[in-house]
């Protein structure tokens, strides 16, 4: 019988090798116990021609370009596609997310996603994936963005710590975020017109067909 063909994925890209191979490694052994032939981008890189990938002679980008090419060229010949906890913080990652969606593969969270709806509205409205709100940007809007996020989990049950969890900041600044909101929406009018659109969108997926 053919064994399912499943591609790991999740972040690479700003981490240590000693914070993302033991996560690649272990799923791989853990997959392949469970019959999957296991496909782990941690060996693809290796059969990448160095001069390809050599930071003397390309910028990292044109590196992580020539990576995930070979990545998605592999994807594709997949039935089955691993995400990692970490994968909504990996623009490569979200990248072979969206993939896997658009072919129909099967999807394996090893940690189910949380809060979908607020994410989707977030970026629709605003323009900013939760990879971006996970980082430590000062851009105004991201900033923007990622109180917004706050606001909204929290709306859903979500303590300070589990947000901070999720996003990778300190408790210190969601406090700020979430203490902060109400202002914001007070007085700041671009940061009104985004946490409107953002409420509207997440009342129209919360409301049924009958009810719009």
């Amino acid at each position: 019988m053919k064994k399912v063909k499943c591609y790991i994925s999740g972040q690479i890209t700003g981490l240590n090798p000693e914070e993302y191979e033991p996560l690649f490694y272990a799923a791989e052994d853990q997959l392949k116990a469970e019959g999957y032939e296991v496909i782990n981008p941690l060996r693809i890189v290796k059969g990448i021609a160095p001069k390809l990938i050599d930071p003397a002679t390309h910028t990292e980008r044109e590196i992580w370009r020539t990576i995930m090419k070979a990545d998605i060229q592999e994807l594709m010949k997949c039935e089955a596609i691993h995400m990692l906890p970490n994968w909504e913080r990996s623009e490569g990652a979200t990248l072979e997310h969206s993939i896997a969606k658009g072919l129909y593969l099967t999807i394996d969270y090893e940690q189910e996603p949380r809060h979908g709806d607020i994410k989707e509205a977030i970026e629709a409205a605003m323009g900013v994936p939760f990879r971006v709100i996970a980082r430590d940007s000062r851009n105004r809007w991201h900033v923007y963005a990622r109180m917004i996020y706050a606001h909204h989990c929290k709306k859903d049950g979500d303590n300070t710590q589990q947000i901070a969890t999720e996003t990778k900041h300190d408790e210190s600044s969601i406090g700020y975020y979430l203490r902060h909101y109400d202002t914001e929406y007070k007085y700041n009018r671009e940061f009104r017109k985004a946490a409107e659109k953002v409420a509207t969108m997440l009342s129209k997926k919360l409301s049924t067909p009958e009810q719009q």
